[in-house]
Protein backbone atom coordinates (compact mmCIF):
# COMPACT_ATOMS: atom_id res chain seq x y z
CA UNK A 1 0.00 0.00 0.00
CA UNK A 2 1.24 3.48 -0.85
CA UNK A 3 2.50 5.21 2.26
CA UNK A 4 0.06 8.13 1.80
CA UNK A 5 -2.97 5.91 1.20
CA UNK A 6 -4.23 6.27 4.78
CA UNK A 7 -4.14 10.07 4.78
CA UNK A 8 -7.46 11.88 4.70
CA UNK A 9 -7.93 13.51 1.30
CA UNK A 10 -10.01 16.58 0.64
CA UNK A 11 -11.57 17.50 -2.70
CA UNK A 12 -12.62 20.90 -3.97
CA UNK A 13 -11.53 21.23 -7.56
CA UNK A 14 -8.37 19.30 -6.77
CA UNK A 15 -6.86 17.14 -4.05
CA UNK A 16 -3.40 17.44 -2.58
CA UNK A 17 -1.42 14.56 -1.17
CA UNK A 18 1.56 15.37 1.06
CA UNK A 19 4.88 13.84 0.11
CA UNK A 20 8.25 13.73 1.83
CA UNK A 21 10.34 14.26 -1.33
CA UNK A 22 12.80 17.11 -0.72
CA UNK A 23 13.30 19.53 -3.58
CA UNK A 24 16.91 20.36 -4.34
CA UNK A 25 15.97 23.45 -6.31
CA UNK A 26 14.80 25.58 -3.39
CA UNK A 27 12.25 28.37 -3.75
CA UNK A 28 10.97 29.04 -7.25
CA UNK A 29 11.89 32.70 -7.13
CA UNK A 30 15.58 31.77 -6.94
CA UNK A 31 15.60 29.70 -10.12
CA UNK A 32 14.05 29.61 -13.56
CA UNK A 33 12.57 26.17 -14.08
CA UNK A 34 12.66 24.58 -17.53
CA UNK A 35 9.53 22.79 -18.79
CA UNK A 36 9.20 20.02 -21.36
CA UNK A 37 5.92 18.49 -22.58
CA UNK A 38 5.66 15.13 -24.35
CA UNK A 39 2.36 14.77 -26.20
CA UNK A 40 0.35 11.69 -27.15
CA UNK A 41 -2.86 11.61 -29.17
CA UNK A 42 -4.86 13.96 -31.32
CA UNK A 43 -4.48 17.52 -32.60
CA UNK A 44 -6.46 18.77 -29.61
CA UNK A 45 -3.74 17.43 -27.32
CA UNK A 46 -1.07 19.06 -29.44
CA UNK A 47 -2.89 22.37 -29.14
CA UNK A 48 -3.33 21.92 -25.38
CA UNK A 49 0.42 21.36 -25.05
CA UNK A 50 1.18 24.51 -27.04
CA UNK A 51 -1.24 26.57 -24.93
CA UNK A 52 0.22 25.17 -21.70
CA UNK A 53 3.78 25.98 -22.81
CA UNK A 54 2.63 29.52 -23.58
CA UNK A 55 1.20 29.81 -20.07
CA UNK A 56 4.48 28.57 -18.57
CA UNK A 57 6.52 31.02 -20.65
CA UNK A 58 4.26 33.90 -19.59
CA UNK A 59 4.70 32.81 -15.95
CA UNK A 60 8.48 33.08 -16.18
CA UNK A 61 9.46 29.49 -16.94
CA UNK A 62 11.88 28.50 -19.71
CA UNK A 63 10.85 26.01 -22.40
CA UNK A 64 13.26 23.06 -22.60
CA UNK A 65 14.27 21.70 -25.99
CA UNK A 66 14.53 18.11 -24.72
CA UNK A 67 13.43 16.21 -21.64
CA UNK A 68 17.08 15.87 -20.56
CA UNK A 69 17.28 19.66 -20.18
CA UNK A 70 14.06 19.90 -18.17
CA UNK A 71 13.30 20.49 -14.50
CA UNK A 72 9.62 19.74 -15.19
CA UNK A 73 8.42 16.94 -17.48
CA UNK A 74 4.71 16.80 -18.31
CA UNK A 75 3.20 13.92 -20.29
CA UNK A 76 0.02 14.97 -22.11
CA UNK A 77 -2.02 11.81 -22.48
CA UNK A 78 -4.75 10.26 -24.62
CA UNK A 79 -7.45 7.76 -23.62
CA UNK A 80 -9.20 7.16 -26.94
CA UNK A 81 -7.50 3.76 -27.33
CA UNK A 82 -5.82 1.37 -24.90
CA UNK A 83 -2.62 1.48 -26.97
CA UNK A 84 -2.21 5.21 -26.37
CA UNK A 85 -2.63 4.73 -22.61
CA UNK A 86 -0.17 1.83 -22.56
CA UNK A 87 2.45 3.95 -24.32
CA UNK A 88 1.98 6.78 -21.83
CA UNK A 89 2.20 4.48 -18.80
CA UNK A 90 5.32 2.85 -20.24
CA UNK A 91 6.97 6.23 -20.79
CA UNK A 92 6.07 7.41 -17.30
CA UNK A 93 7.41 4.18 -15.84
CA UNK A 94 10.78 4.78 -17.47
CA UNK A 95 10.95 8.25 -15.89
CA UNK A 96 11.25 6.58 -12.47
CA UNK A 97 14.96 6.08 -13.07
CA UNK A 98 15.39 9.73 -13.99
CA UNK A 99 13.58 10.72 -10.80
CA UNK A 100 15.99 8.63 -8.73
CA UNK A 101 18.93 10.48 -10.28
CA UNK A 102 17.25 13.88 -9.91
CA UNK A 103 14.79 13.94 -6.97
CA UNK A 104 14.00 17.61 -7.66
CA UNK A 105 12.53 16.73 -11.08
CA UNK A 106 8.80 17.45 -11.25
CA UNK A 107 6.89 14.79 -13.22
CA UNK A 108 3.30 15.45 -14.22
CA UNK A 109 0.54 13.58 -16.06
CA UNK A 110 -1.99 15.80 -17.80
CA UNK A 111 -4.90 15.46 -20.20
CA UNK A 112 -7.45 12.73 -20.87
CA UNK A 113 -5.79 9.79 -19.08
CA UNK A 114 -5.19 12.02 -16.08
CA UNK A 115 -8.89 12.91 -16.03
CA UNK A 116 -9.98 9.28 -16.42
CA UNK A 117 -7.57 7.54 -14.03
CA UNK A 118 -6.96 10.31 -11.49
CA UNK A 119 -5.54 9.09 -8.18
CA UNK A 120 -4.92 5.64 -9.63
CA UNK A 121 -1.92 7.13 -11.44
CA UNK A 122 -0.28 7.94 -8.10
CA UNK A 123 -0.82 4.35 -6.96
CA UNK A 124 0.67 2.92 -10.15
CA UNK A 125 3.44 5.51 -10.43
CA UNK A 126 4.50 6.79 -6.98
CA UNK A 127 7.24 8.95 -8.51
CA UNK A 128 4.66 11.18 -10.26
CA UNK A 129 4.12 14.57 -8.58
CA UNK A 130 1.16 16.00 -10.49
CA UNK A 131 -2.01 14.67 -12.13
CA UNK A 132 -4.14 17.30 -13.89
CA UNK A 133 -7.21 16.65 -16.00
CA UNK A 134 -8.54 18.38 -19.08
CA UNK A 135 -10.39 21.17 -17.21
CA UNK A 136 -7.36 22.17 -15.11
CA UNK A 137 -4.65 22.77 -17.71
CA UNK A 138 -4.80 26.53 -17.19
CA UNK A 139 -3.68 26.00 -13.57
CA UNK A 140 -0.50 24.08 -14.34
CA UNK A 141 2.10 26.84 -13.92
CA UNK A 142 0.76 27.64 -10.46
CA UNK A 143 0.50 23.97 -9.48
CA UNK A 144 4.11 23.31 -10.46
CA UNK A 145 5.17 26.32 -8.37
CA UNK A 146 3.30 24.86 -5.40
CA UNK A 147 4.98 21.49 -5.83
CA UNK A 148 8.44 23.08 -6.04
CA UNK A 149 7.78 25.21 -2.95
CA UNK A 150 5.48 23.12 -0.80
CA UNK A 151 6.79 19.59 -1.28
CA UNK A 152 3.33 18.42 -2.32
CA UNK A 153 1.83 16.15 -4.89
CA UNK A 154 -1.25 17.56 -6.55
CA UNK A 155 -4.34 15.93 -8.02
CA UNK A 156 -6.45 18.33 -10.09
CA UNK A 157 -9.35 16.59 -11.81
CA UNK A 158 -13.11 16.90 -12.15
CA UNK A 159 -15.57 19.47 -13.36
CA UNK A 160 -15.05 23.21 -13.20
CA UNK A 161 -16.24 26.06 -15.44
CA UNK A 162 -14.47 25.88 -18.80
CA UNK A 163 -12.45 28.93 -19.76
CA UNK A 164 -10.98 29.48 -23.21
CA UNK A 165 -7.69 31.05 -22.15
CA UNK A 166 -6.01 33.79 -24.15
CA UNK A 167 -3.17 32.32 -26.16
CA UNK A 168 0.37 33.33 -25.19
CA UNK A 169 2.49 33.20 -28.36
CA UNK A 170 5.99 31.94 -27.55
CA UNK A 171 8.74 34.01 -29.22
CA UNK A 172 11.20 32.01 -31.31
CA UNK A 173 9.03 28.92 -31.83
CA UNK A 174 7.98 27.93 -35.38
CA UNK A 175 4.64 29.65 -35.97
CA UNK A 176 3.81 29.27 -39.66
CA UNK A 177 1.13 26.69 -38.74
CA UNK A 178 -1.20 26.81 -35.75
CA UNK A 179 -4.17 25.04 -34.20
CA UNK A 180 -7.04 27.14 -32.83
CA UNK A 181 -9.71 25.69 -30.56
CA UNK A 182 -13.27 26.65 -31.48
CA UNK A 183 -15.06 24.33 -29.04
CA UNK A 184 -14.46 21.75 -26.33
CA UNK A 185 -16.16 18.51 -25.41
CA UNK A 186 -18.67 16.36 -27.27
CA UNK A 187 -22.39 15.57 -26.98
CA UNK A 188 -22.54 12.62 -29.39
CA UNK A 189 -21.73 9.75 -27.01
CA UNK A 190 -20.66 7.27 -29.65
CA UNK A 191 -20.79 3.84 -28.00
CA UNK A 192 -17.03 3.25 -28.20
CA UNK A 193 -15.78 6.74 -27.32
CA UNK A 194 -14.50 8.02 -23.98
CA UNK A 195 -14.15 11.66 -25.08
CA UNK A 196 -17.45 12.99 -23.59
CA UNK A 197 -16.44 11.49 -20.25
CA UNK A 198 -12.92 12.96 -20.12
CA UNK A 199 -13.48 16.27 -21.96
CA UNK A 200 -17.03 16.99 -20.90
CA UNK A 201 -20.10 18.24 -22.71
CA UNK A 202 -19.87 20.38 -25.82
CA UNK A 203 -19.13 24.09 -25.34
CA UNK A 204 -18.58 26.50 -28.25
CA UNK A 205 -16.19 29.40 -28.04
CA UNK A 206 -17.46 32.91 -28.88
CA UNK A 207 -16.64 33.75 -32.51
CA UNK A 208 -15.06 37.12 -31.67
CA UNK A 209 -12.43 35.34 -29.54
CA UNK A 210 -11.66 32.92 -32.36
CA UNK A 211 -11.34 35.66 -34.98
CA UNK A 212 -9.11 37.73 -32.69
CA UNK A 213 -6.79 34.79 -31.97
CA UNK A 214 -6.51 34.02 -35.68
CA UNK A 215 -5.70 37.67 -36.38
CA UNK A 216 -2.97 37.69 -33.70
CA UNK A 217 -1.46 34.50 -35.10
CA UNK A 218 -1.48 35.84 -38.67
CA UNK A 219 0.13 39.08 -37.48
CA UNK A 220 2.87 36.92 -35.89
CA UNK A 221 3.55 35.10 -39.18
CA UNK A 222 1.11 32.18 -39.18
CA UNK A 223 -0.04 31.31 -42.71
CA UNK A 224 -2.04 28.12 -42.01
CA UNK A 225 -4.62 27.69 -39.25
CA UNK A 226 -6.51 24.53 -38.37
CA UNK A 227 -9.74 25.03 -36.42
CA UNK A 228 -10.22 22.26 -33.86
CA UNK A 229 -13.21 20.63 -32.21
CA UNK A 230 -14.45 17.13 -31.48
CA UNK A 231 -17.28 17.90 -33.92
CA UNK A 232 -16.73 21.25 -35.60
CA UNK A 233 -19.93 20.88 -37.61
CA UNK A 234 -22.05 21.39 -34.50
CA UNK A 235 -20.22 24.60 -33.56
CA UNK A 236 -22.45 27.41 -32.29
CA UNK A 237 -24.80 25.52 -30.00
CA UNK A 238 -25.41 27.44 -26.77
CA UNK A 239 -23.84 30.71 -27.89
CA UNK A 240 -25.70 33.98 -27.47
CA UNK A 241 -24.73 34.94 -31.01
CA UNK A 242 -26.52 32.67 -33.48
CA UNK A 243 -23.84 31.30 -35.76
CA UNK A 244 -23.08 28.10 -37.68
CA UNK A 245 -19.69 26.59 -38.41
CA UNK A 246 -19.76 27.62 -42.11
CA UNK A 247 -20.53 31.19 -41.01
CA UNK A 248 -17.48 31.05 -38.73
CA UNK A 249 -15.37 29.95 -41.70
CA UNK A 250 -16.42 33.09 -43.57
CA UNK A 251 -15.28 35.23 -40.62
CA UNK A 252 -11.88 33.53 -40.28
CA UNK A 253 -11.33 33.47 -44.07
CA UNK A 254 -11.20 37.28 -43.95
CA UNK A 255 -8.09 37.25 -41.71
CA UNK A 256 -5.38 39.39 -43.40
CA UNK A 257 -2.25 37.36 -44.21
CA UNK A 258 -3.89 33.95 -43.79
CA UNK A 259 -3.22 31.62 -46.74
CA UNK A 260 -4.73 28.32 -45.65
CA UNK A 261 -7.60 27.34 -43.38
CA UNK A 262 -8.32 23.75 -42.31
CA UNK A 263 -10.63 22.14 -39.77
CA UNK A 264 -11.06 18.84 -37.91
CA UNK A 265 -13.01 16.83 -37.02
CA UNK A 266 -16.32 16.70 -38.93
CA UNK A 267 -19.15 14.37 -37.95
CA UNK A 268 -20.94 12.95 -41.01
CA UNK A 269 -24.44 13.47 -39.58
CA UNK A 270 -23.79 17.23 -39.27
CA UNK A 271 -21.88 17.75 -42.55
CA UNK A 272 -24.14 20.24 -44.31
CA UNK A 273 -24.44 21.52 -47.86
CA UNK A 274 -23.66 24.95 -46.39
CA UNK A 275 -20.27 23.65 -45.25
CA UNK A 276 -19.46 22.20 -48.66
CA UNK A 277 -20.40 25.48 -50.33
CA UNK A 278 -18.06 27.35 -47.97
CA UNK A 279 -15.27 24.92 -48.85
CA UNK A 280 -15.91 25.58 -52.52
CA UNK A 281 -16.20 29.36 -52.31
CA UNK A 282 -13.71 30.54 -49.66
CA UNK A 283 -10.16 31.00 -51.01
CA UNK A 284 -8.31 30.05 -47.83
CA UNK A 285 -10.30 26.91 -47.01
CA UNK A 286 -8.35 23.86 -48.17
CA UNK A 287 -9.91 21.17 -50.35
CA UNK A 288 -9.54 18.49 -47.68
CA UNK A 289 -12.27 16.87 -45.59
CA UNK A 290 -11.65 14.43 -42.75
CA UNK A 291 -15.02 12.69 -42.42
CA UNK A 292 -14.72 9.59 -40.18
CA UNK A 293 -17.09 6.81 -41.25
CA UNK A 294 -15.93 4.27 -38.60
CA UNK A 295 -17.71 1.43 -40.48
CA UNK A 296 -19.32 0.70 -43.83
CA UNK A 297 -22.05 -1.42 -42.22
CA UNK A 298 -25.33 0.20 -41.18
CA UNK A 299 -25.82 -2.47 -38.51
CA UNK A 300 -22.48 -1.62 -36.89
CA UNK A 301 -23.05 2.13 -37.27
CA UNK A 302 -26.32 1.75 -35.35
CA UNK A 303 -24.56 -0.21 -32.61
CA UNK A 304 -21.92 2.54 -32.47
CA UNK A 305 -24.64 5.22 -32.10
CA UNK A 306 -23.21 7.17 -35.01
CA UNK A 307 -26.53 8.65 -36.11
CA UNK A 308 -26.39 7.80 -39.83
CA UNK A 309 -26.65 4.78 -42.13
CA UNK A 310 -23.95 3.64 -44.54
CA UNK A 311 -25.99 4.94 -47.49
CA UNK A 312 -26.31 8.36 -45.82
CA UNK A 313 -22.54 8.52 -45.57
CA UNK A 314 -22.07 7.52 -49.19
CA UNK A 315 -24.46 10.27 -50.26
CA UNK A 316 -22.49 12.85 -48.22
CA UNK A 317 -19.14 12.02 -49.82
CA UNK A 318 -20.73 11.96 -53.29
CA UNK A 319 -22.14 15.42 -52.56
CA UNK A 320 -18.71 16.59 -51.37
CA UNK A 321 -17.00 15.40 -54.55
CA UNK A 322 -19.69 16.99 -56.70
CA UNK A 323 -19.50 20.34 -54.89
CA UNK A 324 -15.80 20.92 -54.10
CA UNK A 325 -13.48 20.52 -57.12
CA UNK A 326 -10.40 18.45 -56.34
CA UNK A 327 -11.48 17.61 -52.79
CA UNK A 328 -9.41 15.01 -50.91
CA UNK A 329 -11.23 12.80 -48.41
CA UNK A 330 -9.91 11.05 -45.31
CA UNK A 331 -11.67 8.72 -42.89
CA UNK A 332 -11.32 6.71 -39.69
CA UNK A 333 -12.37 3.07 -39.27
CA UNK A 334 -12.70 0.83 -36.23
CA UNK A 335 -12.11 -2.86 -36.97
CA UNK A 336 -13.68 -5.62 -34.89
CA UNK A 337 -16.37 -3.65 -33.08
CA UNK A 338 -18.64 -5.97 -31.02
CA UNK A 339 -20.94 -7.94 -33.30
CA UNK A 340 -18.94 -7.30 -36.49
CA UNK A 341 -19.30 -10.18 -38.93
CA UNK A 342 -17.40 -10.95 -42.10
CA UNK A 343 -20.29 -9.40 -44.01
CA UNK A 344 -19.90 -6.17 -42.02
CA UNK A 345 -16.16 -6.15 -42.67
CA UNK A 346 -16.81 -6.62 -46.39
CA UNK A 347 -19.20 -3.64 -46.33
CA UNK A 348 -16.43 -1.50 -44.85
CA UNK A 349 -14.01 -2.66 -47.54
CA UNK A 350 -16.59 -1.82 -50.19
CA UNK A 351 -16.95 1.71 -48.82
CA UNK A 352 -13.18 2.24 -48.77
CA UNK A 353 -12.90 0.97 -52.33
CA UNK A 354 -15.72 3.20 -53.61
CA UNK A 355 -14.73 6.33 -51.64
CA UNK A 356 -11.13 6.31 -52.88
CA UNK A 357 -9.85 8.06 -49.77
CA UNK A 358 -6.59 9.92 -49.84
CA UNK A 359 -5.77 8.15 -46.58
CA UNK A 360 -7.44 6.41 -43.65
CA UNK A 361 -6.71 5.96 -39.97
CA UNK A 362 -7.54 2.33 -39.19
CA UNK A 363 -7.70 0.96 -35.63
CA UNK A 364 -8.63 -2.33 -34.04
CA UNK A 365 -11.39 -1.99 -31.45
CA UNK A 366 -10.41 -1.93 -27.79
CA UNK A 367 -13.03 -1.47 -25.04
CA UNK A 368 -12.89 1.86 -23.18
CA UNK A 369 -14.06 1.72 -19.55
CA UNK A 370 -17.26 3.64 -18.89
CA UNK A 371 -18.52 3.60 -22.47
CA UNK A 372 -21.66 1.84 -23.69
CA UNK A 373 -19.62 -0.52 -25.87
CA UNK A 374 -17.58 -1.66 -22.85
CA UNK A 375 -20.72 -3.49 -21.68
CA UNK A 376 -20.99 -5.36 -24.99
CA UNK A 377 -19.22 -8.70 -25.52
CA UNK A 378 -15.85 -8.12 -27.20
CA UNK A 379 -16.68 -11.06 -29.43
CA UNK A 380 -14.37 -10.61 -32.43
CA UNK A 381 -11.24 -12.69 -31.72
CA UNK A 382 -7.91 -10.80 -31.78
CA UNK A 383 -6.62 -12.84 -34.71
CA UNK A 384 -9.75 -11.98 -36.72
CA UNK A 385 -9.41 -8.28 -35.88
CA UNK A 386 -5.78 -8.42 -36.99
CA UNK A 387 -6.59 -10.18 -40.28
CA UNK A 388 -9.38 -7.70 -41.14
CA UNK A 389 -7.16 -4.79 -40.09
CA UNK A 390 -4.37 -5.93 -42.41
CA UNK A 391 -6.81 -6.44 -45.29
CA UNK A 392 -8.14 -2.91 -44.98
CA UNK A 393 -4.65 -1.43 -44.68
CA UNK A 394 -3.59 -3.28 -47.83
CA UNK A 395 -6.67 -2.06 -49.69
CA UNK A 396 -6.07 1.55 -48.67
CA UNK A 397 -2.39 1.28 -49.64
CA UNK A 398 -3.43 0.07 -53.10
CA UNK A 399 -5.88 2.97 -53.49
CA UNK A 400 -3.40 5.58 -52.24
CA UNK A 401 -0.74 4.27 -54.60
CA UNK A 402 -3.12 4.58 -57.57
CA UNK A 403 -4.45 8.03 -56.67
CA UNK A 404 -0.94 9.38 -56.14
CA UNK A 405 0.25 7.94 -59.45
CA UNK A 406 -2.56 9.86 -61.16
CA UNK A 407 -0.99 13.13 -59.95
CA UNK A 408 2.33 12.55 -61.74
CA UNK A 409 3.15 15.48 -64.01
CA UNK A 410 0.94 17.95 -62.12
CA UNK A 411 2.28 21.05 -60.37
CA UNK A 412 1.00 21.53 -56.84
CA UNK A 413 1.26 24.22 -54.18
CA UNK A 414 3.23 23.04 -51.13
CA UNK A 415 3.54 24.67 -47.71
CA UNK A 416 7.05 23.68 -46.62
CA UNK A 417 7.26 22.23 -43.09
CA UNK A 418 11.01 21.58 -42.86
CA UNK A 419 13.63 18.97 -43.66
CA UNK A 420 12.50 15.42 -44.36
CA UNK A 421 13.20 13.15 -41.38
CA UNK A 422 14.34 10.40 -43.75
CA UNK A 423 16.54 12.44 -46.07
CA UNK A 424 18.14 15.73 -45.02
CA UNK A 425 18.66 16.67 -48.67
CA UNK A 426 14.92 16.94 -49.10
CA UNK A 427 12.33 19.36 -47.82
CA UNK A 428 8.89 18.13 -46.80
CA UNK A 429 5.53 19.86 -46.88
CA UNK A 430 1.84 19.45 -47.64
CA UNK A 431 -0.49 20.35 -50.46
CA UNK A 432 -3.85 22.06 -49.90
CA UNK A 433 -5.31 18.55 -50.17
CA UNK A 434 -3.03 17.46 -47.29
CA UNK A 435 -0.79 15.17 -49.34
CA UNK A 436 2.79 14.91 -48.10
CA UNK A 437 5.32 16.11 -50.70
CA UNK A 438 9.11 15.83 -50.60
CA UNK A 439 11.57 17.54 -52.94
CA UNK A 440 15.25 18.40 -53.01
CA UNK A 441 16.42 21.92 -52.14
CA UNK A 442 19.50 23.38 -50.52
CA UNK A 443 17.54 26.42 -49.32
CA UNK A 444 15.57 26.50 -46.10
CA UNK A 445 12.07 27.28 -47.35
CA UNK A 446 10.24 26.38 -44.11
CA UNK A 447 7.00 28.29 -43.78
CA UNK A 448 6.88 29.31 -47.45
CA UNK A 449 4.49 28.12 -50.15
CA UNK A 450 6.23 26.89 -53.30
CA UNK A 451 5.30 25.22 -56.59
CA UNK A 452 6.44 21.61 -56.99
CA UNK A 453 6.04 19.36 -60.04
CA UNK A 454 5.20 15.76 -59.05
CA UNK A 455 7.45 13.17 -60.72
CA UNK A 456 7.10 10.07 -58.51
CA UNK A 457 5.16 8.76 -55.52
CA UNK A 458 4.56 6.05 -52.95
CA UNK A 459 1.35 5.21 -51.11
CA UNK A 460 2.12 7.84 -48.47
CA UNK A 461 4.26 10.45 -50.23
CA UNK A 462 4.48 12.49 -53.41
CA UNK A 463 7.97 13.16 -54.77
CA UNK A 464 8.55 16.29 -56.78
CA UNK A 465 10.91 18.87 -58.23
CA UNK A 466 10.92 22.50 -57.09
CA UNK A 467 9.83 24.81 -59.89
CA UNK A 468 11.52 28.18 -60.41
Amino acid sequence: MHRHRSEKLHRVQRRRIRTQVARETGKHNKIIMRVYIETYGCQMNKLDSELVLGDFAAAGFDIAGTDEDADVILVNTCSVRAHAENRAYSRLGRLKHRKKRSPSLVIGVIGCMAEKDGEEIFRRLPHVDLVAGTRHLDELAGLVREIADGKERVLAVGEKPLRFAKRNIIPGRPNYKAFVSIMRGCDNYCAYCVVPYVRGREISRPPAEIVEECRRLADAGTVEITLLGQNVNSYGKGLEEKITFPELLYKVDATPGLKRLRFVTSHPKDCSDELLHAMRDLPTVCEHLHLPAQSGSTKILEAMNRGYAAEDYRERIAKARGTVPGIRLMSDFIIGFPGETEEDAAATESLVRDAEYQNCFIFSYSPRPGTKAAKMPDDVPPEVKSERHQRLLALQKEISTETHAAIHGETVEVLVEGRSKRDERRLSGRTRGNEIVVFESEKDLTGRTVKVKIVDSTALTLVGMLEP
